[in-house]
């Protein structure tokens, strides 16, 4: 046979390096990222302060060889876990029987609601058929990965012209293989609010498990509401709900991953583990789906919960809301661009003369990460407590981008290249 070219494909160095070259080294690719000046209000969202940066970093530091999987049979960790649950369940309205978990993000938050769903209906709601989860078009792709994973079926149903749930639709789409319905609150897409309320109806109606989809609003909504935002249903005060994800790493801002799944009731908690004890080293039971996870990012989480408090909370989601309304002012103020109304912190817009794929290229090519909605085609920012500047600088390159595209001076389409 004969032999391909000699290379030394080799990443692992033959000799250790020193630090300071290796942190260099680092800090090199790490420049090569979207800056965190550009990145504020997309990709580097849920920062918070300046002092919640500190906060993290050295909580982080506290717990950075600390694994979370332990922390039942360690004092401290085990103390620092159950006081994040308890502030979690009283935010979400849980009630004194409610149960949280915590998890390395809303996809498992979103598989651990959604297994439980399935045990659950094997024992209250056999189907005859595989089980199917019902959901609104704008519901988020984990519960896809979800039900992949657990041989269950997803069924989507079109939206409302409002981007909100359609209850009727769902309720058409019930059969006797569905076991469980899902709304956002909100969601991902569009920054809508689901008819929880209703959603929650239909189930108590037909049996169903209710699950709220909560990863983005779980840590802002009750600080909206606080401030006299007008919010539909969206947590456990709803009767029917039973169980919630909602991401600590998003407006909790604790550090990345840390989320939450929360069951109304001690009864439903126990279709959420998966004991195992068939093996040489005795029971095996875990919070969520995963075995070792970081003590780091519920250190965090701690730390911010007790830094802020509920007024700390209530300035920074005041002061987030304050940026959106300047961004869509200043947005609406370029082009023909018009920003969707929805029920969170997060800005939607877009053009109907303008091709928004090159509008996002352009910006791309600005050196911002814009998140985009493809249908319809709009552009997506989290408004973040920043200062005036970032914003005045985002809408003097929106502009500059929207000009560009206008004249035809700018033709990219870069977005193509994160797909």
């Amino acid at each position: 046979m004969r032999e391909g070219p000699k290379t030394d494909a080799r990443v692992l160095p033959a000799d250790g390096q020193e630090w300071p070259l290796v942190r260099e080294r680092l800090q090199a690719l790490r420049d090569l990222d979207v800056s965190p000046e550009l990145g504020r209000l997309n990709i580097y969202c849920h920062q918070g302060t300046e002092q919640l940066a500190t906060v993290r970093d050295e909580a982080a530091r506290v717990f950075a060889h600390s694994n979370a999987f332990l922390s039942k049979y360690l004092d401290g960790s085990r103390q620092v876990e159950s006081e994040v649950r308890r502030m979690v369940v009283e935010i979400l309205r849980g009630g004194p029987d409610a149960q949280t978990f915590l998890t390395t993000g809303g996809t498992e938050s979103i598989f651990c609601a959604i297994h439980a769903a399935r045990e659950w209906s094997r024992v209250e709601r056999p189907t005859p058929g595989v089980p199917e989860v019902i959901l609104p078009y704008s519901g988020h792709a984990a519960f896809d990965k979800a039900c992949h994973y657990l041989g269950m079926k997803i069924v989507r149903v079109p939206v409302r012209p409002d981007y909100r749930a359609d209850v009727a639709a769902m309720a058409a789409a019930i059969t006797p293989n569905t076991v469980a319905i899902v709304g956002s609150a909100p969601c991902w897409p569009y920054g809508t609010i689901d008819p929880i309320p209703d959603l929650a109806k239909l189930a108590l109606e037909h049996n169903l498990w209710m699950h709220i989809d909560a990863c983005v609003g779980g840590f802002v909504n009750p600080w909206l509401e606080r401030l006299g935002y007008e919010l539909p249903g969206f947590d456990f005060r709803v009767p029917g709900v039973r169980s919630m994800s909602a991401d600590l790493h998003k407006h909790g801002y604790a550090a990345k991953p840390c989320s939450t799944v929360t069951f109304s009731s001690r009864e439903l908690e126990r279709y959420h583990f998966v004991p195992v004890d068939n093996w040489p080293d005795g029971e095996y039971k875990t919070t969520g789906f995963v075995g070792s996870r970081p003590m780091s990012s519920v250190a965090t989480a701690w730390a911010v919960l007790q830094v802020l408090g509920e007024q700390g909370y209530l300035d920074l989601t005041r002061r987030c809301m304050e940026t959106k309304a300047a961004l869509v002012r200043g947005i609406e103020s370029i082009a023909d661009f018009r920003c969707l109304d929805n029920d969170s912190t997060m800005v939607y817009f877009r053009s109907e003369s303008l091709d928004m794929l090159t509008v996002i290229g352009g910006m791309a090519d600005r050196g911002y990460f814009p998140f985009g909605v493809f249908n319809p085609v709009m552009l997506q920012l989290v408004a973040e407590p920043v200062e005036p500047a970032v914003i005045d600088s985002y809408l003097r390159d929106l502009r500059q981008v929207a000009d560009g595209v206008a004249d035809g001076t700018i033709t990219s389409t870069s977005i193509a290249r994160y797909s």
